[in-house]
């Protein structure tokens, strides 16, 4: 017995609806497992399993829906993503500026205290220096007073001796000018007059000694 034409169509009709609701059953698994890894945040699961249900239900509009979603959210995360570490390396180019800023600062304030304490031990050399220069001088002063004042103390004592020798000698003197029958004061006028003639006789061998001397006279 032959099929009729109405059993052809019924039996077309059944295959076609079994395949689209298997079609449809394939490509609504593929969406629900891509769309419960997606709100547990596995992102990389998410599309992986949405990339794979595409390639076998390509016309599926749910899934590409799903798909489009989730690469359009991959880009968003992945410029973030790139921008966070942009910005992270900026932000360490910063940091690590700033450290040898810092690093700058700190060396030119010891450069700064070290020559500063050069400076403070020079100064404390030089007044060293000065304290003992003076401290020399004062004392250098004060031997130079010391030893006026013992030759002061010397002289005196020479002229007290001197003093009591003449006393000493003064009651020999006058007995011996007595005994001559000299005054003193004569004495003195005769002892004036020889000092005299000694210094006129000393400046006239000093002008005699200045003169050519005459080979025609004998040498006394």
């Amino acid at each position: 017995m032959k099929p009729t034409l109405k059993t052809f169509f019924c039996l077309l009709t059944l295959t076609l609806a079994t395949t689209v609701a298997s079609f449809a059953q394939g490509a609504q698994a593929y969406f629900n497992t891509a769309g419960n890894l997606y709100v547990n945040g596995k992102m990389p699961e998410a599309l992986s399993s949405v990339t794979e249900g595409m390639k076998k239900f390509p016309s599926d509009a749910k899934l590409k829906a799903l798909y489009d979603k989730l690469n359009q959210e991959k880009k968003d995360q992945d410029k973030k993503d790139q921008q966070q570490k942009q910005d992270q390396q900026n932000k360490d180019k910063q940091d690590k500026e700033k450290k040898e800023k810092e690093k700058q600062d700190q060396d030119k304030q010891d450069q700064e205290k070290k020559d500063q304490d050069k400076k403070d031990q020079e100064k404390k050399d030089k007044e060293q220096q000065e304290k003992e220069k003076q401290e020399k001088e004062q004392k250098d002063k004060e031997g130079k007073e010391k030893e006026k004042k013992d030759q002061q103390e010397q002289n005196k004592e020479e002229e007290k001796d001197n003093k009591k020798e003449n006393a000493d000698k003064s009651p020999q003197l006058s007995q011996k000018l007595k005994d001559m029958k000299i005054s003193e004061d004569k004495a003195k006028m005769i002892l004036e007059a020889m000092k005299n003639q000694e210094v006129q006789y000393l400046q006239q061998n000093k002008r005699k000694s200045t003169k050519p001397r005459d080979k025609s006279k004998p040498d006394w």
